[in-house]
């Protein structure tokens, strides 16, 4: 049996405890090593420096017993991407690497990244394996850099508790369910639905934007498209939902304590969030659903861990052939990585009857893993979010009024912001 290898701030012991309570699903089929590489050393590195990461660390220990002939050694990383850039510059990158999907564009023009192509047709995986958006958000100037490894969608929380008190039997799912509950729930010194002035209000903006048929760029990224009449629609939407059934001007966290504190109804944020306002984390019966359809079209706002190959000063047949098979083992037993709070971005994990034992996640997961979006993947595209983050704080908090201005504003701002990248990454990887 070979030693743990996973290191990080979190203690060994809560690794092990994991590893004794998840079995991964492991995969029969897999690439193998070509007959003339032998005792590959890899390293990985990650940002999971959270509750999640002995989970990950456990995919790793598991993977180096199943394979006498890889050794992986996996890092996690604080200050993530400006440790990339360093270890770019001095040519000492990893040889499999995290990597954020609205990073992928960015990490590939500066060079940190490599193609992944290669890799790709070894291990035998394609588009038809996941969910063509977040598929798509790995594919930049017609190459593939990275494969996606989850999803992290935006999440409804509730207190059901208080649903079951006013009658209601179910989370809502559509505009009219959600707007009857939160009204329901709105009484005395309770609100039926909070969001803040601060994160993830942007993120939530663009998720309504999307439901109401708009887009937050339009198709080649060079442009904002977020002041279009969708745009007014999503943005009138929280601020009538704000009025109705939430308090004015709040902090960001805000409506994460008072959910915590039992006085709100529903709130919406990141899946990272679920062990911190449901089960333990909270003195009721906390649950966490899928976020409803309150426009025309169903739309997910979510991030993703994509596994990418970082550039290397001499690249290797064998370490690039055991990065595949790592790669892969990684994706086939995916729902061990579900269990630290992810949706799995493999149609084949979703599908399975261990994921689907998996929940909330797997509920979550059957009504939004279809219906999520990325930004385009342009270099530099999370820096043209700025004058929306502020625009739609400004709204919100009531610093500004006019919907239509304050759009057309940032979506100027942005465009100057995403002409300049279009200087500062003029060459293509």
């Amino acid at each position: 049996m070979k030693p743990f290898l996973y290191r990080s701030g979190i203690t060994v012991l809560i690794a092990v405890l994991v590893m004794m309570t998840t079995a991964p699903i492991l995969a029969q089929d897999g690439p193998s090593l070509p007959d003339n590489c032998s005792n590959v050393s890899l390293e990985y590195w990650n940002p999971f420096t959270g509750p999640d990461g002995p989970y990950m660390g456990e995919l790793v220990n598991a993977f180096n017993e199943a394979n006498d002939n890889i050794e992986v050694t996996m890092t996690t990383q604080s200050e993530y991407y400006t440790q990339l850039s360093t270890a770019a510059a001095s040519g000492t990158l990893p040889d499999v690497a995290i990597v954020h999907a609205d990073q992928i564009a960015t990490q590939a023009y500066r060079n940190v990244l490599r193609p992944i192509d290669a890799v790709v047709e070894q291990i035998g995986v394609s588009s038809a394996d996941f969910p063509e958006a977040v598929w798509n958000a790995g594919e930049v100037n017609g190459k593939r850099y990275s494969i996606p490894l989850d999803i992290h969608p935006m999440t409804m929380f509730v207190n059901a508790d208080l649903l079951s008190a006013a009658g209601i039997d179910a989370a809502p799912t559509t505009a009219e369910e959600f707007a009857a509950a939160a009204a329901a729930l709105t009484s005395g010194d309770n609100n039926g639905f909070m969001i803040t002035a601060g994160f993830p209000i942007r993120q939530i903006f663009e998720m309504i934007l999307y439901q109401f048929g708009g887009t937050s760029f339009n198709e080649d990224g060079t442009e904002a498209a977020w002041n279009s009449e969708a745009g007014v629609q999503a943005a009138q939407w929280l601020l009538d939902a704000q009025a109705k059934y939430s308090q004015p001007n709040l902090e960001v966290d805000a409506e994460l304590n008072a959910f915590k504190g039992g006085t709100v109804g529903m709130i919406w944020n990141g899946i990272w969030q679920t062990t911190n306002v449901t089960g333990e984390g909270v003195g009721f019966n906390g649950q966490a659903v899928a976020v409803p359809q309150v426009g025309p079209n169903m739309a997910v706002w979510a991030g993703s861990h994509q596994l990418t190959l970082p550039t290397q000063p001499d690249e290797d047949p064998c370490r690039d052939a055991a990065a595949g098979i790592f790669i892969r083992y990684i994706l086939d037993n995916s729902v061990t990585w579900a269990k630290a709070g992810q949706l799995p971005a493999n149609n084949t994990v979703r599908a399975s009857d261990e994921f689907k034992a998996v929940e909330p996640q797997a509920t979550i997961a059957s009504r939004s893993a279809d219906y999520v979006f990325f930004p385009p993947a342009v270099p530099g595209i999370t820096d043209a979010y700025g004058p929306l983050d502020e625009a739609i704080s400004a709204l919100m908090s009531g610093n500004a009024t006019d919907v239509q201005a304050e759009l057309n504003n940032a979506a100027e701002r942005a465009n100057q912001i995403l002409a300049q990248n279009r200087e500062t990454f003029a060459t293509a990887p």
